[in-house]
């Protein structure tokens, strides 16, 4: 589970969050979504413990993001938008690696397990520099999974996927047990999997909704979304 309570966070002048809330609950799936610029990103980042924040409260899973960083950060596998990857080391090295980070244990067996489900088990040995974007963003998405964690953390979790994976990816995601955020700008991304989403535009939360009712309401995620636009003047 993720509280947020009261978060401000400015960059310089710019507030890209201004006094928001959020609560995102145990075994559902919450999406976050937003034009650029709206503040999903940094949302995810600052939950992640990779941004400061300026005012406000974040638990995960009880533990404050402040007071007991590493605690907190061990609940979180997180998939930033542009992920970091070494391009010198293979897709089997980087994995190993991220293994070893989070002291994983059985790391073999896991790494095999995911990396044929989502379909990257024949290109593990090659470099990470010579991979596609969509296959980056495979390996990215199995080193955010690979230690089970219980609130998983996805910036546009399936952007430059194939048709196929990107359907491994959802029924993965649906699966999990535990808390996961998703921020992305697919409508259809939000019907398929999400339970709950919230819309946020210029830092602030102008929405928060189940996904069914949302579609019962206005017939789609979409035409809800373009409806709070046109609402708020945004």
């Amino acid at each position: 589970m993720i509280f947020i309570k009261n978060l401000t966070k400015k960059y310089g002048k710019v507030t890209a969050l201004n006094n928001v809330n959020f609560n995102f609950k145990d075994s559902e799936i919450t999406a976050i979504m937003g034009e650029n610029g709206a503040g999903k990103s940094t949302l995810l980042n600052i939950c992640a413990g990779i941004l400061t924040y300026d005012e406000g409260e974040i638990q995960i899973d009880g533990y404050d993001i402040v007071k007991n960083s590493i605690q907190a950060r061990q609940n979180i596998g997180f998939l930033p938008e542009m992920p970091d990857l070494y391009d010198r080391l293979t897709g089997r090295e980087f994995l190993f690696y991220i293994a070893s980070l989070r002291k994983i244990e059985n790391a073999k067996k896991i790494i095999e397990n995911l990396t044929n489900l989502i379909g990257i088990d024949k290109s593990l040995d090659f470099e990470l520099g010579g991979y596609s974007k969509g296959m980056k963003q495979k390996i990215s998405i199995i080193s955010a999974m690979m230690h089970n964690p219980n609130n998983l953390l996805l910036d546009e979790p399936v952007y430059g996927l194939d048709p196929l994976t990107s359907r491994t990816i959802q029924e993965y995601i649906k699966k999990i047990k535990g808390t996961t955020v998703i921020a992305t700008h697919s409508t259809q991304l939000v019907e398929n999997i999400a339970d709950q989403v919230y819309i946020i535009m210029k830092g602030k939360v102008l929405l928060k909704d189940n996904v069914k009712d949302l579609i019962s309401k206005h017939g789609s995620v979409e035409q809800a979304y373009f409806h709070i636009k046109d609402e708020n003047n945004v």
